[in-house]
Protein backbone atom coordinates (compact mmCIF):
# COMPACT_ATOMS: atom_id res chain seq x y z
CA UNK A 1 0.00 0.00 0.00
CA UNK A 2 1.38 3.41 -0.90
CA UNK A 3 2.19 5.66 2.05
CA UNK A 4 -0.17 8.42 0.91
CA UNK A 5 -3.00 5.90 0.75
CA UNK A 6 -2.04 4.61 4.19
CA UNK A 7 -2.20 8.16 5.56
CA UNK A 8 -5.68 8.70 4.11
CA UNK A 9 -6.95 5.42 5.56
CA UNK A 10 -5.33 5.88 8.98
CA UNK A 11 -6.10 8.32 11.73
CA UNK A 12 -4.10 11.02 9.97
CA UNK A 13 -1.30 10.86 12.54
CA UNK A 14 1.44 10.53 9.94
CA UNK A 15 3.60 7.45 10.47
CA UNK A 16 1.92 6.17 13.65
CA UNK A 17 1.49 2.41 13.56
CA UNK A 18 4.30 1.75 11.08
CA UNK A 19 7.47 -0.21 11.80
CA UNK A 20 10.77 1.57 11.29
CA UNK A 21 11.65 -0.66 8.32
CA UNK A 22 8.29 0.00 6.65
CA UNK A 23 8.57 3.76 7.20
CA UNK A 24 12.09 3.80 5.72
CA UNK A 25 10.98 1.92 2.63
CA UNK A 26 7.99 4.18 2.11
CA UNK A 27 9.98 7.38 2.60
CA UNK A 28 12.61 6.33 0.07
CA UNK A 29 9.81 5.67 -2.44
CA UNK A 30 7.99 8.93 -1.73
CA UNK A 31 11.14 11.08 -2.00
CA UNK A 32 12.55 9.35 -5.07
CA UNK A 33 11.33 12.16 -7.33
CA UNK A 34 13.47 14.59 -5.28
CA UNK A 35 16.70 12.61 -5.41
CA UNK A 36 16.72 10.26 -8.40
CA UNK A 37 18.60 11.33 -11.54
CA UNK A 38 18.47 15.08 -10.84
CA UNK A 39 20.99 17.89 -10.82
CA UNK A 40 19.64 21.04 -9.20
CA UNK A 41 20.69 24.53 -10.34
CA UNK A 42 19.27 26.97 -7.83
CA UNK A 43 20.36 29.14 -4.94
CA UNK A 44 17.28 28.49 -2.78
CA UNK A 45 17.88 24.81 -1.99
CA UNK A 46 14.87 23.55 -3.94
CA UNK A 47 16.15 19.96 -3.73
CA UNK A 48 16.05 19.66 0.07
CA UNK A 49 12.81 21.67 0.08
CA UNK A 50 11.28 18.97 -2.13
CA UNK A 51 12.05 16.42 0.61
CA UNK A 52 10.75 18.67 3.40
CA UNK A 53 7.55 19.32 1.43
CA UNK A 54 7.11 15.56 1.00
CA UNK A 55 7.52 15.02 4.76
CA UNK A 56 5.00 17.78 5.47
CA UNK A 57 2.58 16.43 2.88
CA UNK A 58 2.73 13.05 4.62
CA UNK A 59 1.93 14.69 7.96
CA UNK A 60 5.15 13.51 9.61
CA UNK A 61 6.40 14.82 12.94
CA UNK A 62 9.94 15.80 11.93
CA UNK A 63 12.52 18.52 12.52
CA UNK A 64 16.02 19.48 11.39
CA UNK A 65 18.61 18.81 14.09
CA UNK A 66 21.73 20.14 12.36
CA UNK A 67 22.65 21.97 9.18
CA UNK A 68 26.17 22.69 8.00
CA UNK A 69 28.35 23.30 4.97
CA UNK A 70 31.12 20.77 4.38
CA UNK A 71 34.49 20.96 2.69
CA UNK A 72 36.47 18.00 1.38
CA UNK A 73 39.79 17.29 3.09
CA UNK A 74 41.72 18.15 -0.10
CA UNK A 75 39.57 21.07 -1.26
CA UNK A 76 41.90 23.84 -0.10
CA UNK A 77 44.94 22.11 -1.59
CA UNK A 78 43.08 21.88 -4.91
CA UNK A 79 42.20 25.57 -4.81
CA UNK A 80 38.54 25.09 -3.91
CA UNK A 81 37.70 27.85 -1.44
CA UNK A 82 33.95 27.38 -1.30
CA UNK A 83 32.23 24.51 0.57
CA UNK A 84 31.67 21.49 -1.64
CA UNK A 85 28.49 20.21 0.03
CA UNK A 86 25.78 21.01 2.53
CA UNK A 87 24.21 18.54 4.95
CA UNK A 88 20.96 18.64 6.86
CA UNK A 89 20.42 16.11 9.65
CA UNK A 90 16.85 15.49 10.73
CA UNK A 91 14.75 13.36 13.04
CA UNK A 92 11.32 11.82 12.54
CA UNK A 93 9.25 10.87 15.59
CA UNK A 94 6.19 8.62 15.56
CA UNK A 95 4.29 6.14 17.69
CA UNK A 96 4.53 2.39 17.19
CA UNK A 97 0.74 2.05 17.49
CA UNK A 98 -1.76 3.89 15.35
CA UNK A 99 -3.88 4.88 18.35
CA UNK A 100 -0.92 6.59 20.03
CA UNK A 101 -0.63 4.15 22.95
CA UNK A 102 2.57 2.48 21.79
CA UNK A 103 6.27 3.19 22.10
CA UNK A 104 7.66 6.48 20.79
CA UNK A 105 9.92 5.72 17.83
CA UNK A 106 12.70 7.85 16.34
CA UNK A 107 14.45 7.71 13.02
CA UNK A 108 17.41 9.85 12.01
CA UNK A 109 18.42 10.87 8.56
CA UNK A 110 20.69 13.09 6.55
CA UNK A 111 20.17 14.94 3.29
CA UNK A 112 23.35 15.86 1.41
CA UNK A 113 23.61 18.33 -1.44
CA UNK A 114 26.90 17.41 -3.09
CA UNK A 115 28.45 20.06 -5.31
CA UNK A 116 28.46 19.36 -9.04
CA UNK A 117 29.34 22.89 -10.16
CA UNK A 118 32.61 24.58 -11.00
CA UNK A 119 35.71 24.91 -8.83
CA UNK A 120 34.76 28.54 -8.22
CA UNK A 121 31.18 27.66 -7.27
CA UNK A 122 30.87 23.95 -6.40
CA UNK A 123 27.30 24.32 -5.16
CA UNK A 124 26.12 26.24 -8.23
CA UNK A 125 24.84 22.81 -9.28
CA UNK A 126 24.29 19.92 -6.90
CA UNK A 127 22.89 16.44 -6.68
CA UNK A 128 20.96 15.27 -3.68
CA UNK A 129 20.81 12.11 -1.63
CA UNK A 130 19.05 11.06 1.53
CA UNK A 131 20.06 8.35 4.01
CA UNK A 132 17.80 7.15 6.83
CA UNK A 133 18.89 5.25 9.95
Amino acid sequence: MRFKNYIKESTGLGADGLSKARLKTLLYKETKNCTYNKIYKDSGWNGPQCIWDTFNGLNLNWHITKSEYKRGKDDLAMGIKMPSSKEWQFEIIWNSKEDGTGKQMKMGGIVTAAGAGTIEDPLGKYDLNMVLW
